[in-house]
């Protein structure tokens, strides 16, 4: 199986670091169609359709806020075809944009965690996808937007990515590894690198996902796929909206692992 993951990712270009054993479920995929369903998935489960629109042409991100921008989520089923994978991985996992060199807005600081195996079948979406749509226009900053740069407030791609390089969730050991992971790559995006929440965030305090622990397995999975906390509690409507568009396309395995992998967080904290 190694060898075959690491045949499949030097035929797509995606082998900038050496494979990890764990990813999303469906990464082993031997066959294109397989790869292809799989990168699909993740397309959904990574949030890529939340800013890039489900058919991934782009959307102008800032509709409701024009004290900003104007700045667009890219049509990648267009953008893309111009780039090589070690250019289009450059921007997933590491913020850096082969023309305008910076990115804004990208979450590569989650995404540079990404397996090669999960970022092989996510390229190998991107790829076949057909052009819909036209171009859009790069970022184009207002007078708010520089000043918030300035501060310090809104920052590159890449520099999120430098700094939080070594900041992780709790390491619990390998049988909470996919968990761990999972929270990396999508939790991590909202909660923090080390899951710690953020109670001035601007949508509305985050929590600690220390929260986890008080969920019994069918509460948890509740609030995965349906967005209603336990007890019917009112929760950040963000997450409400993630866990139905998102984490509901997790597959059962993956929710148990992160049950479990937060469970147990929670006991150490």
């Amino acid at each position: 199986m190694r060898l075959a993951l690491a045949v499949l990712c030097i035929a797509i270009g995606a082998c900038n670091r050496l494979p990890t054993a764990t990813s999303f479920d469906g990464a082993n995929a031997t066959i294109a169609a397989g790869l292809v369903s799989h990168g699909e998935r993740l397309t959904h489960v990574l949030g890529c359709t939340g800013c890039h629109d489900v058919q991934l042409q782009g959307m102008l991100l800032t509709k409701d806020e024009p004290q900003y921008g104007p700045l667009y989520a890219s049509n990648l089923s267009i953008e893309l075809r111009g780039y090589s994978n070690s250019q289009i991985d450059g921007m997933i996992r590491h913020g850096v944009h082969p023309d305008r060199k910076t990115l804004w807005g990208m979450p590569s600081e989650i995404f540079q965690h990404l397996s090669d195996p999960d970022l092989a079948g996510l390229m190998a979406y991107l790829r076949s996808l057909k052009p819909v749509g036209s171009k859009l226009p790069p970022p184009q900053f207002s007078k708010l937007d520089k000043e918030e740069i300035a501060s310090g407030k809104y920052k590159p791609a890449a520099q999120l990515v430098r700094e939080t390089a070594n900041q992780l969730p709790a390491d619990l050991g390998e049988p909470y590894a996919l968990g761990r992971y999972i929270t990396e790559v999508t939790c991590a995006e909202c909660h923090g690198p080390k899951l710690e929440g953020n109670p001035d965030a601007p949508m509305g305090k985050i929590p600690d996902l220390v929260v986890a622990g008080a969920y019994s397995r069918a509460e948890f999975e509740r609030l995965m796929t349906q967005g209603i906390a336990v007890g019917n509690r009112k929760i950040n409507p963000v997450m409400a909206g993630v866990a139905r568009t998102r984490f509901s396309r997790f597959t059962p395995h993956e929710r148990d692992a992160l049950y479990s992998y937060l469970h147990k967080r929670a006991q150490h904290s």
